[in-house]
């Protein structure tokens, strides 16, 4: 087991590119993340920078006009309880998969979507026995 010493990882809070901040937050406030705006006073939809969080889990998108989908690729593997659950969630607020959930060769069941700035999320839950 891992010493609990301080210098421990606690977290890990992907970096993600946008290039229309508005369609960013529109899009994954649709998946269930609320958003705020760290060191801005603007809203999260008019700042450079916002955070967006869901179950604990956090996911960083920095505005980047020169962002280009087809040049730069970013995937995020979100480890979730039930990847059908989500599936269905993600489905019924108007995202369709990329890849509908299946079971992989390593023991899992995983579905992928890809939100409007290219980025990917890989979401997985461990398959049951």
């Amino acid at each position: 087991t891992p010493d609990a010493s301080p210098g421990r990882i606690l977290s890990v809070a992907p970096g993600l590119p946008s290039t229309d901040m508005t369609r960013t937050v529109a899009y994954y406030r649709h998946l269930g993340f609320s958003f705020s705006a760290p060191g801005s006073s603007a809203a999260p939809e008019e700042a450079g920078f916002t955070i967006g969080e869901r179950d604990g889990l956090e996911l960083h998108f920095a505005l980047k006009s020169d962002h280009d989908p087809a040049r730069t690729a970013t995937w995020v593997y979100l480890g979730v309880e039930d990847a059908d659950q989500i599936a269905a969630e993600f489905r019924a607020a108007g995202v369709r998969p990329r890849r509908d959930p299946h079971d992989t060769d390593y023991r899992m069941r995983e579905f992928a979507c890809i939100d409007p700035d290219g980025n990917m999320l890989l979401c997985g839950s461990p398959l049951r026995p």
